[in-house]
């Protein structure tokens, strides 16, 4: 009888054996060398503590026409030093002409540890700089946590987010 409950109990195991673990895309931890691609802004995501998605957002503005991209890339500035540098580029939808404009911003960007930092003058001539938590940079995607972006349960209420939303995630696709 032992000899049958052994049986039984290693064929009952050897299924398991034979499982083959999910094997995920590589995630990249050479930031500096990863980020240097096209980025299409895909959506924005609100996460909650654990950072799971409880909401998402198309990253298609109202006005534009196609989604924006961010191109990092290296680039000479006018006192002729090499610089990383973001460009972004908008596509708005011109009311009169109904055309698609292309609108182009470069901005620095800086990268240390799982921190990035990049700097925009807005329409208003305005210097923004934004802080994010460099989450995941993949073969086909990245996801950028905004550092500066925190909402308190009362403050996701107010908007009409789901109450567990804390923090904002940009998720961009590499540009194909």
């Amino acid at each position: 009888m032992t000899l049958s409950l052994l049986t039984v109990f290693s064929i009952g195991c050897s299924s398991d054996d034979n499982d083959k673990p999910i094997i995920e895309p590589p995630i990249e931890t050479n930031y500096e060398k990863a980020i240097m691609k096209e980025w299409v802004f895909d959506n924005y995501q609100l996460i909650d503590k654990d950072r799971k998605v409880v909401k998402e957002f198309d990253a298609m503005g109202q006005f534009e026409c196609k989604k924006n991209i961010w191109n990092f890339k290296e680039i000479v500035n006018e006192d002729n030093v090499k610089q990383n540098a973001r460009v972004d580029l908008s596509y708005i939808t011109d009311p009169d002409t109904n055309e698609c404009i292309e609108h182009r911003k470069i901005a620095p960007y800086s990268i240390k540890d799982k921190e990035l930092i990049t700097a925009l003058v807005n329409d208003g001539d305005q210097m923004m700089v934004y802080f994010f938590e460099i989450r995941e940079i993949g073969k086909e995607q990245m996801l950028l946590i905004r550092k500066d972006y925190e909402l308190t349960e009362e403050e996701a209420i107010k908007y009409n987010y789901p109450k567990e939303a804390k923090y904002l995630q940009y998720k961009l696709k590499l540009k194909k």
